[in-house]
């Protein structure tokens, strides 16, 4: 004689995987620290960028002025805010500025590509 489900195992098969594929599309912040995800305006993949020149930003805390502040002195068409463990794609946009940032949200290096 065959074993069918109960009306709960049922339906808790049909919502796991739902459970699941909503789990995986919310927003987490790298090492659950609290820090916003990172900040990205994007200009496309042309344009220009002197890190040189937003090496001037090194030391000061992050926040969407600076960064926008820093992205101008560059001549940068974007800006890709890096935090400490946070993953990034290895693609060269030769006008996008990346800040990478320390634990306490502070520029430590600027860098074009």
């Amino acid at each position: 004689m065959p074993i069918l489900p109960t009306a709960r195992t049922a339906a808790a098969l049909l919502a796991a995987p739902l459970v699941c594929m909503a789990a995986a599309c919310s927003s987490t912040t790298p090492g659950g620290s609290g820090t916003p995800p990172p900040v990205i305006s994007d200009g496309g993949l042309g344009g220009t960028c002197d890190a040189k020149a937003a090496s001037a930003y090194v030391g000061q805390a992050i926040s969407e002025e600076v960064a926008e502040q820093a992205k101008a002195a560059a001549g940068a068409r974007g800006v890709r805010i890096i935090r400490p463990g946070m993953a990034v794609t290895m693609d060269y946009r030769a006008g996008r500025l990346n800040l990478e940032l320390d634990e306490a949200g502070r520029i430590v290096k600027a860098s074009c590509g």
